[in-house]
């Protein structure tokens, strides 16, 4: 047996647990085919949103609250600042999903929302415009992670810790009645259970399991104030946002680095990604046609061509939701992914709730609704996606 437990795919996900793992001093060997923090997958782009209080409900909203904990004990054992805290704004009409979406969540948790009418939003942050009827709500528990910086530390204290990483693609994940076998075009590793948080590869290494994820293009965009408007968009002035406006659903966050503004949209229908390895980097114009548009329309004092665009994957399951848990014809494996677009936020509890499955089998987590077998009675994959 080469290790108790092996993770595949250190990306968000995949580097929390290995971290989480070593933390609690298992015997754990992460597997990864790219360096440390890549831009490859879907964990890049510089920075990426947090916040305590997500609209989809409270299961996600207890992750991120555990994720914060987790976040800062890993600035505290590294030195390193992954989190920064900008408050959160969120910009809709009262009837919206956006807006109901977090009253709910506040409601059924407890914690605390301020809302802005449209008289206060204007005033307060008068970098956004708004349509009829919008309203505001802030949340102060909300941010922004930096995303390679976050990974490359969870490497790093993980293999202080004594985890070990072997560069190179898995080929093959094989589970067996007493230990999961995980193929490289090197050798054959011998692990006792698998963590599986590969992203856009996880159907690639679990063919056999009825995930039914698409992994889907996306793209990142960064555009510069324009002259003398810099300080508007800074840390501190425009808070991290989500704005329904116009049938879409943009985002952005703070200028903090030589970047700018990062603006995009919800991907969620973004064009399906046949084989992840292939998802070009490069953004063409046609591409970048929405965000320019919502860019034009809600953030007039933005330069309207972006200075530097990336390519970008998210994941998606049929319901938008998460798959987390062990599934009932592989009791060794645990999957780990994927997040549906909106997971690196609670990444690093995402991973503490891997560890928690590969040690013991169970979690203290609500993770019902994100069991990997919920699609399983599903035989037609058109249906699963209607």
């Amino acid at each position: 047996m080469d290790a108790k437990i092996g993770v595949i795919g250190l990306g968000a996900a995949g580097s929390a647990a290995l971290w989480r793992l070593a933390e609690r001093g298992a015997d754990v060997l992460g597997f990864e085919q790219y360096e440390a923090g890549h831009d490859r997958g879907s964990s890049h782009g510089y920075s990426r949103a947090f916040k305590e209080v997500t609209p989809q409900g409270p299961q996600e909203s207890a992750l991120s609250q555990r994720a914060t904990g987790l976040w800062r004990q890993l600035e505290a054992e590294s030195g390193e600042s992954v989190l920064e805290m900008t408050g959160g704004l969120s910009i809709g009409r009262p009837d919206g999903s956006l807006i109901t979406g977090l009253q709910r969540v506040s409601a059924d948790t407890g914690l605390a929302l301020e809302y802005l009418d449209a008289a206060d939003l204007r005033r307060r942050f008068p970098q956004h415009l708004l349509a009829e009827g919008d309203i505001g709500v802030i949340d102060p528990m909300s941010g922004f992670l930096k995303p390679e910086l976050a990974i490359r530390t969870e490497w790093q204290l993980a293999r202080e810790k004594g985890a070990r990483v072997i560069a190179g693609e898995v080929l093959e994940v094989i589970p067996t009645e007493n230990s999961v076998r995980v193929v490289t075009a090197e050798r054959t590793y011998e692990v006792e259970t698998a963590i599986i948080a590969a992203g856009a590869w996880q159907n690639t290494l679990l063919p056999n399991l009825q995930l039914y994820l698409k992994p889907r293009r996306a793209t990142l965009s960064w555009f510069r104030p324009k002259a003398g408007r810099d300080s508007a968009f800074a840390v501190g002035a425009f808070p991290v946002f989500t704005h329904e406006f116009g049938g879409q659903t943009g985002w952005g966050l703070p200028s903090f680095d030589k970047w700018g503004v990062k603006i995009g949209l919800d991907f969620t229908e973004g064009y399906e990604i046949g084989d992840p390895a292939l998802n070009r980097p490069e953004v063409e114009a046609w591409e970048l046609e929405n965000v320019q548009a919502f860019v034009a329309a809600t953030l007039p004092d933005l330069e309207p061509e972006p200075t530097y665009s990336r390519g970008c994957m998210i994941t998606m399951t049929p319901d938008q939701e998460f798959s987390i848990g062990i599934p009932a014809e592989h009791p060794r494996l645990v999957v780990l992914s994927a997040c549906s677009g909106r997971g690196f936020k609670m990444s690093a509890a995402v991973g503490d709730v891997g560890a928690d499955l590969a040690l013991t089998g169970s979690t203290t987590a609500d993770i019902s609704t994100f069991s990997p077998d919920r699609f399983i009675d599903t035989n037609n994959e058109r249906d699963v996606f209607a």
